[in-house]
């Protein structure tokens, strides 16, 4: 059986993704004795052949994702992340885009939605 991949590209994915290890490109080019640069030209070409792996998130965005899940204020990710409204807002709308979040008030039940009802059970 052909690889895909080659064994560094590989080796960047499992060191980077956040599925695995989730380190940044930065510690990922020291665990490989490589430059910051090569990692990245690693992770790109790698996701020209299996673009099924990408994107990678980032611990910001994970850390995002983790206060959206237990219903934290915009404010209080901005000022826990260090970081400002229009950054969260930007990252927000990388992720939603990616499937990675939902809108919060979409997924929650309001009285007003039973007039939306068509059939009831």
């Amino acid at each position: 059986m052909k690889r895909i991949l080659t064994k560094n590209e590989e080796q960047a994915i499992r060191l980077c993704h956040h599925d695995f290890d989730g380190k940044s490109v930065k510690e990922a080019a020291e665990c490989m004795g490589r430059s910051k640069r090569a990692v990245q030209r690693l992770l790109c070409s790698a996701e020209k052949k299996a673009p099924q792996l990408f994107p990678i998130l980032t611990p910001r965005h994970r850390a995002i994702i983790a206060m959206y899940d237990q219903h934290t204020s915009r404010k209080a990710i901005c000022k826990g992340l260090s970081i400002t409204a229009a950054v969260l807002a930007r990252e927000v709308a990388f992720l939603r885009s990616h499937g990675f979040l939902f809108n919060r008030t979409a997924d929650q039940y309001r009285p007003s939605m039973d007039a939306d009802v068509k059939e009831r059970f």
